[in-house]
């Protein structure tokens, strides 16, 4: 076992206390706070972005978080710059998706059975997409690394369009030799009279994770 998986064993049965969770909430409020005048102003519509709840939990709790294991969501992935062991993933469902397009285009409606792949969607649909994950991990990155006094920037996201358990296969992939856990935002965005129901995985890296739980006062040694 290396240096890196035995510190992922380190934290991985930890338990954050009320007071911490309730740190960790405030991030998220003010990361929603943030991200409502931001939305609106490119939306050019009334945003609502409610904070539904926030932990810090394994990858494979994720697709519970769906109707099924099966449902079909746009994910959007942004690696934190000069930050390569930590990234911002986001999943919304494919149908809340194509509803908000469809609400804010006045082009001929999009069927949700006519969008299969990221291919399929115009150049609006695309830009829509992009920018509402752009927004929403700035704002929550910017308010997680105030909190730690370093700066974490997005780079440009990438969108990608699966069932939630193939998006997870990728995720593991990509992140298990160096992190167990993310911090997961629920969160619900309304426009109109449509919903956006997303979950926003803030996945840190060892050295990010240990700087946030001094921050949070949080026994946690990385000296092996």
């Amino acid at each position: 076992m290396n240096r890196e998986e035995r510190n992922i064993d380190k934290y991985k049965n930890f338990q954050l206390s009320d007071e911490q969770l309730d740190t960790l909430k405030e991030i998220g409020n003010i990361g929603s706070g943030h991200a409502v005048t931001a939305l609106s102003d490119m939306l050019q519509n009334n945003i609502d972005v409610s904070l539904t709840s926030l932990d810090m939990t394994s990858f494979w709790e994720i697709p519970k978080l769906f109707e099924n294991f099966n449902t079909e969501v746009f994910g959007i992935y942004s690696q934190i710059k000069d930050q390569f062991d930590m990234g911002v993933i986001q999943f919304f469902t494919k149908e809340s998706v194509i509803n908000l397009i469809n609400i804010l285009s006045d082009q001929k409606k999009i069927s949700v059975n006519d969008i299969n792949s990221v291919e399929d969607l115009d150049e609006f649909s695309l830009s829509i997409i992009i920018e509402i994950g752009n927004i929403l991990a700035g704002n929550y990155s910017n308010a997680l690394a105030d909190l730690m006094s370093i700066k974490l920037i997005p780079g440009i996201p990438k969108l990608a369009l699966d069932n939630i358990n193939a998006m997870l296969e990728g995720i593991i992939a990509r992140f298990s030799k160096i992190s167990d856990y993310s911090i997961l935002i629920k969160t619900l965005l309304k426009v109109k009279d449509t919903e956006l129901f997303g979950i926003i995985c803030l996945i840190p890296s060892i050295e990010i994770l240990d700087n946030l739980f001094k921050a949070l006062n949080v026994k946690f040694d990385l000296d092996l």
